[in-house]
């Protein structure tokens, strides 16, 4: 049963850490909730059909902190729920927040750990679990697996019509509500288009890496190309805090 959901949000100006951001308008939005199996989950990351955007950031957990997700859906215990947004045209499901849920999972299966690239080998977990991966689990553990349930919740924007901002909107809140993003990763969220994709492309270039070593988590190394181009088309209406005159 599809419920309306109406979101009032004020013209008060709400605080991005650096900045002062005011959202202008009355959203109404259409939510429902629907389950889904791990392995069902899996199969549509694997297709495309549940996606995590451009505008996320990159993956955080480490191995330990995602064999403990692994563990607690062999457990059988209860894990958070996600949220998702069906386009309208490609009925494809955008990830709003569940990311690292979503990508432990599908690392799992995939049997390697992307930031290491080394094999995905459950640790600091239950004895009978260390060091397991999902192809040597038992068939008992590993349907244990696939049959859990994530719930999601999907949601829909109806007003403004015109575009689908809420979005942004609610990845920023639910984010900004637990461990807090960075100035950058705020903007990467709110400011989306093609010069926020320009900074990924930049980010990218091998003289620049060279420079600022590894990729950073918390976008850490997009800010300071956005500061240089900022510097270097506007210096002389930059104020305080970002330096003193």
């Amino acid at each position: 049963m599809q419920e309306e959901l109406e979101t009032q949000v004020d013209d008060d100006q709400v605080s991005l850490t650096e900045e002062d951001e005011v959202i202008p308008f009355k959203y109404s939005i259409a939510s429902y909730g629907a389950d889904y199996t791990v392995d069902g989950l899996v199969k549509r990351m694997a297709s495309g059909d549940v996606y995590v955007p451009t505008f996320q950031r990159g993956y955080i957990w480490n191995i330990k902190q995602a064999s403990r997700f692994i563990e607690s859906l062999l457990l059988g215990l209860p894990v958070p729920g996600i949220f998702l947004s069906r386009e309208e045209v490609s009925k494809k499901l955008l990830v709003i927040d569940g990311q690292q849920r979503l990508r432990t999972l599908q690392y799992f299966y995939e049997g390697i750990f992307h930031h290491t690239k080394k094999q995905f080998a459950l640790q600091g977990v239950q004895k009978r679990f260390e060091g397991k991966t999902y192809k040597t689990l038992s068939e008992e553990d590993r349907r244990q697996l696939d049959d859990s349930v994530i719930h999601a919740t999907i949601i829909k924007q109806e007003e403004p019509s015109e575009d689908d901002s809420s979005i942004y909107y609610i990845f920023e809140r639910i984010n900004t509500g637990g461990t807090l993003l960075q100035p950058q990763e705020i903007r990467s969220c709110i400011y989306h288009g093609p010069f926020n994709e320009l900074l990924g492309k930049l980010n990218q270039n091998s003289a620049w890496r060279s420079i600022y070593g590894p990729i950073s988590k918390n976008m850490r190394d997009q800010e300071l190309i956005l500061r240089f181009l900022a510097l270097n088309f506007d210096l002389y209406n930059y104020e305080e805090p970002m330096f003193k005159g």
